[in-house]
């Protein structure tokens, strides 16, 4: 049954507004170099057409053919990770096209568990737990081979924000986020002790049967082994990003340059910042990599608090209409789309403006609809598309 409703225009607004102040924050961003913003007005015109189209594509077909999309994501992430070029090896190129992987790997991820999360709360995917598991962990562990650390945490997180959404108890939440736990654990044997003596205790009030605490036993042991040999595997800069944060003021000239520019400039923003085009740390390119991962403090310069107020509003507005379709949806796997979306918009916010602000290490997130870069500007949108369709097929089920 399809039968749409009008235009939600919350929605509708505050998305056409984050993609303008976008363009205009890019702008003031690239400096000299211009074509960057001719660059980021076609993504933005390219992510349009993905939303239109997404916005009235079957859910239904997406659902049916979320092997088919598994399977090209985890051939994609392969491909990246022997061909992979650019600054960090992350983008792969398609003719005149230089795709990350890893982007698309996030909607993969939401589509993935939207399609699985209903049929296991229903218990009816023999060994289901344990599968799904194994299917996102792949993802997981080919984003991080990228090396992309960042988004594979990110992830992580959207899976257990997804879990939380569809309603699961805390002892399937422990057991869905048991490698994550596991990893942590392995910092000190006697952490690894009380997780494994916790997960023991999860397993026993869940009525395990044999052969899931074989799995999730065996599995947890074999990712706190891992553990410390993928710490090895990351690259310096990846290390010194995840350690900087607690103190960057260690390694000013090092490391911790980028973080400590970053929180000068959104400083000397104020209360109604210093003008459009005007930011001293931006203009004189003091703060690095300011069109993409520092975007916001370009924007918290120049606009000041009230401006950082207003765009954070944008994205709360917009993650809330997301938000209340997914809940009035009577389709399980619509609703986890609009849920999964929502989510990602919320992390990649929250962690993005909490790293210009040295709370949270540099992990490269991009700001959603903001930051410079057509992948993740497409995926968003696509992402948005089929959000924004949920939401008006709500009765659809």
């Amino acid at each position: 049954m399809r039968q749409s409703e009008k235009t939600d225009w919350f929605f509708v607004v505050s998305l056409s507004l984050l993609l303008s102040l976008g363009l205009l924050n890019v702008f003031s961003a690239s400096g000299s170099q211009k074509s960057l913003f001719t660059h980021q007005l076609v993504f933005v015109l390219a992510g349009v057409g993905v939303f239109i189209g997404a916005s009235v594509f079957p859910l239904r077909f997406l659902e049916e053919s979320t092997p088919f999309l598994y399977g090209f994501t985890t051939i994609l992430l392969i491909l990246t990770i022997f061909f992979g070029g650019g600054p960090a090896g992350r983008w792969l190129q398609i003719g005149p096209l230089n795709v990350q992987a890893s982007e698309i790997a996030k909607l993969c991820v939401i589509v993935l568990t939207a399609r699985w999360l209903p049929a296991l709360r229903r218990e009816s995917v023999s060994g289901g737990v344990s599968l799904y598991l194994f299917t996102v962990g792949i993802l997981t562990v080919l984003t991080f081979l990228q090396p992309d650390l960042g988004t594979a945490v990110a992830m992580v997180m959207i899976i257990f924000g997804m879990i939380y959404w569809a309603g699961f108890g805390f002892g399937w939440i422990f057991l869905f986020l048991s490698p994550l736990f596991a990893a942590i654990s392995s910092i000190k044997f006697v952490l690894w002790m009380t997780f494994t003596a916790t997960l023991c205790g999860v397993l026993y009030r869940s009525g395990a049967k044999p052969r899931r605490w074989v799995f999730f036993l065996v599995m947890t042991s074999i990712v706190a082994a891992a553990t410390p040999t993928a710490w090895g595997i990351l690259r310096p800069y990846q290390q010194a990003r995840l350690t900087t944060f607690l103190n960057p003021e260690a390694d000013p000239h090092g490391a911790g340059w980028n973080v400590i520019q970053s929180k000068v400039a959104i400083g000397s923003g104020g209360v109604t910042g210093q003008g459009y085009l005007n930011g001293s740390q931006n203009e004189l390119a003091f703060l690095p990599a300011r069109h993409t991962d520092f975007v916001f403090s370009v924007w918290a310069e120049e606009w000041g608090f009230i401006g950082s107020v207003f765009l954070l509003f944008l994205y709360m507005v917009l993650a809330w209409r997301i938000l209340n379709g997914a809940r009035r949806s009577l389709n399980p796997f619509n609703s986890m789309v609009g849920a999964g979306t929502a989510i990602f918009i919320i992390i990649h916010v929250v962690v993005n403006v909490g790293m210009t602000l040295g709370m949270m290490p540099v992990t490269g997130l991009p700001l959603p609809l903001v930051t410079y870069g057509g992948s993740h500007l497409v995926t968003e949108m696509m992402l948005l598309g089929f959000s924004y369709n949920a939401i008006r097929n709500w009765r659809s089920y």
